[in-house]
């Protein structure tokens, strides 16, 4: 069999991998908050003896293969989008707000949050947002108070994240940022887990927007466009990977015949 289809071969997955990618992103570019994943490749040489001639030197045959060097997610700011609902948070800034959920904590660009009957701000998934604290222990949960009528304060939200009522501040909702795309990994829509999370560090000077929500950082013209290459790509390598086939098959029926 010819080495150079395990080059090709290589490349295949390496296509099909990045169109996977590429198709989740396009799926979502209607996801509030949702952040694209990137992948980085790169060529390992691979060197192997070739058969030595009688009275001469080895000749070195150099192998090319494609593999993934890094997966990220794209931090890219998306589009903001105007709701008027002052619990509807959008960041300025590279940061994520974080989450509490069963598995711990997660990280959202997502700031579409509700208020239930308890007061607690919660995401529309009903995770717990997180206030202010380290990653590594439990935070208080942002309450809004009720009125003397039972029903929940009107609240605002200033640009430092801080939640306030007419006769009190609330808290402060918890803002991180990381240094690298490929300290994150995405958890299905717009939920994002760190690797590390120590890599996770406070991002006081992140600004929040009240009243608006940001968009997804993958537009569909750009999303569909990386589509058909990434396709056309994976296509390509199983062309060659068919040629190299063909030409295996066609030694073996020239031996087989001589």
């Amino acid at each position: 069999m010819s080495d150079g289809i395990y080059a090709a071969l290589s490349g295949a997955v390496a296509s099909e991998r990045a169109l996977d990618v590429v198709a989740n992103n396009v799926a979502n570019v209607g996801t509030t908050g949702f952040r694209g994943e990137r992948l980085a490749f790169r060529e390992t040489v691979s060197r192997a003896q070739a058969t030595q001639v009688a009275g001469s030197q080895p000749v070195p045959v150099s192998l090319r293969y494609t593999e993934l060097e890094e997966t990220r997610v794209d931090t890219t700011e998306g589009p903001l989008r105007q709701t008027g609902n002052p619990l509807d948070l959008a960041i300025s800034g590279d940061a994520f707000f974080a989450i509490d959920t069963p598995e711990g904590p997660r990280f959202t660009r997502d700031g579409s949050f509700v208020a239930g009957p308890d007061g607690v701000l919660r995401t529309r998934q009903g995770y717990v947002v997180r206030g202010e604290g380290p990653l590594d222990r439990p935070a208080a949960p942002l309450t809004i108070p009720t009125t003397a009528g039972g029903a929940l304060s009107s609240v605002s939200v200033t640009a430092d994240g801080s939640l306030s009522t007419e006769d009190a501040v609330v808290g402060r909702v918890a803002m991180f940022r990381f240094a690298r795309g490929s300290d994150l990994r995405p958890e299905g829509g717009s939920l994002l887990a760190a690797n590390n999370l120590g890599a996770a560090t406070p991002a006081p000077d992140a600004q929040v927007v009240s009243g608006f929500l940001e968009g997804a950082n993958v537009g569909p013209i750009t999303g569909m466009n990386e589509l058909i290459s990434a396709s056309r790509s994976f296509e390509s390598f199983q062309r060659v990977i068919q040629a190299f086939r063909s030409l295996d098959e066609r030694a073996a029926r020239d031996l087989a015949g001589g």
